[in-house]
């Protein structure tokens, strides 16, 4: 069956196809087309609602994938008339069943002789819908022509193309099943409610079922859970507008970095965000990348840090419940992967040994950690006391090693900031306000891995510039 919204899909259906009973409990298993507008004259080779198989195409006589020619609002075909849009021979005397896998056709043709040299093309001007043949709805229409030579002229009137396939009368096991092995790979709605572009034209339509007792299932799906370190302080130091001003540019900079990997904001909690993703590898290198970009956003007015957070991503089978006209993720695997965030500390990502099974996502881990990189890798750890958590959960993560630390750990964040950025050749530019407003080029300092002592803001602007900051302590008193 097809539906033009997820919120309509059935907990059960009979394939238009293959007439196959399907069970539909997973978002894995819907296939997502795009149908283009009927004046479009472009068949789009797979876009069928099931491939034909192996063994019904030995019993086909015509299969015309592409129009042989275009009034400009329908299809022309031309069989046995020996003219240059003819598609096939002239059709024997027999019956034969006429049907399309876009449009879901499916009747009977009728040809009551073999047509001769004197005879002239027989004439056939039908709409698509005059075709169209449910198995729910009475017995297949039949069309009967004089002879074998036929020109077609097809208008599509519906929202689906419309392939000419005529085959031999043959039992339908034969012409409609398509055994397993031969489905071919398809773009499925778990894949597609995840890009970019999909959501920003179509998510308010398309959220899953709001039947009772339907639920859609996702078999395998990384969730990230992400949360300000401190929040609770920021807001109690600065008050509800100028904390949630700095907020709301961190909101920026995980969307963008989420966004661009390939992943879905699902929702925000307070000032957490969750997010899902298709792959592991598209997780870590969304995270990591936000991780990167947060200090940009500047310092925290209240304790001179850079805002930080802490994440958590794991991953496996979950369930899509519609929440406020959203696709949200609902079972064990939400709840483990906001536990396993509330133990990272700041500026750490904890990745669950389920999402580092695949191969992809452990390669993926192993570049983002390996020597030059700003981020280290912290050992394979089991998060005990998980609240709600029975099973035994394992993790690894890696630590953003340039981030910002109390200023009674004498660190730098601005400057270890700028002297990685200027290794990998780029200008940091108006970090913050109680930063510098540029960072010029400085001398390349491949060594410089430790973060420098800390400075008072006066200090950095002096070294920077030039001056000597002894010959300098009249003008900083």
């Amino acid at each position: 069956m097809d539906t033009d919204m997820l919120g309509n899909v059935p907990a059960k259906a009979l394939c238009g196809g293959c007439n196959t009973p399907n069970v539909i409990d997973s978002m894995d298993n819907i296939k997502v087309m795009f149908l283009l507008n009927s004046d479009v004259l472009y068949v789009l080779a797979e876009n069928y609602a099931c491939t034909p198989s192996a063994e019904s195409m030995t019993h086909t006589s015509v299969f015309a994938a592409v129009p042989a020619n275009s009034t400009g609002s329908g299809y022309s075909y031309s069989i046995g008339t020996g003219e240059e849009t003819q598609i096939a021979p002239q059709l024997e005397a027999g019956r034969y069943r006429m049907h399309c896998p876009v449009a879901k056709t499916d009747n009977y043709l009728v040809v009551k002789r073999d047509a001769t040299d004197k005879d002239k093309a027989v004439q056939l001007n039908m709409k698509v819908s005059d075709l169209v043949h449910s198995p729910h709805h009475g017995e297949r229409k039949t069309l009967e022509v004089s002879h074998g030579k036929i020109q077609f002229d097809i208008f599509p009137d519906t929202r689906s193309f419309f392939v000419l396939w005529i085959q031999k009368d043959v039992e339908e096991k034969k012409l409609f099943n398509l055994p397993q092995e031969e489905r071919s790979p398809f773009t499925t709605a778990t894949r597609v409610i995840h890009h970019p572009i999909f959501n920003a034209l179509f998510q308010d339509k398309q959220v899953v079922s709001v039947q009772q007792n339907v639920f859609l299932s996702v078999s395998n799906v990384v969730l990230v859970f992400t949360d300000i370190v401190d929040s609770t302080k920021l807001y109690a130091s600065l008050g509800d507008g100028l904390a949630f001003r700095l907020v709301r540019k961190h909101f920026q900079v995980l969307f963008g970095a989420f966004t661009r990997n390939g992943g879905r904001v699902v929702k925000t909690i307070g000032d957490a965000v969750m997010a899902s993703f298709t792959t592991g590898r598209a997780a870590l290198t969304a995270v990591s990348e936000a991780m990167e970009m947060l200090p940009q956003i500047g310092r925290r007015p209240d304790n001179n840090n850079y805002l930080e957070i802490r994440v958590g991503i794991h991953s496996g089978q979950a369930t899509i419940v519609p929440l406020n006209g959203v696709n949200d993720y609902f079972g064990m695997t939400a709840n483990i992967a906001a536990r396993v965030q509330s133990v990272a500390k700041a500026s750490e990502c904890f990745v669950t040994e389920n999402v580092l099974e695949t191969q992809d996502a452990k390669d993926a881990y192993t570049e983002l950690t390996s020597k030059g990189t700003a981020f280290k890798a912290t050992p394979k750890t089991q998060l005990k006391n998980l609240k709600g958590v029975e099973d035994e959960i394992f993790a690894r993560g890696f630590r953003w090693t340039l981030r910002s630390r109390r200023d009674s750990e004498l660190s730098s964040s601005t400057n270890s900031f700028a002297s990685y950025l200027n290794r990998k050749g780029k200008t940091l530019q108006r970090m913050s306000i109680l930063s510098i407003d540029s960072v010029g080029e400085e001398e390349d300092d491949d060594d410089a891995e430790e973060p420098r002592s800390f400075e008072r803001p006066a200090e950095v602007g002096r070294r920077l510039s030039g001056l000597d900051p002894i010959d300098s302590k009249e003008e900083d008193m």
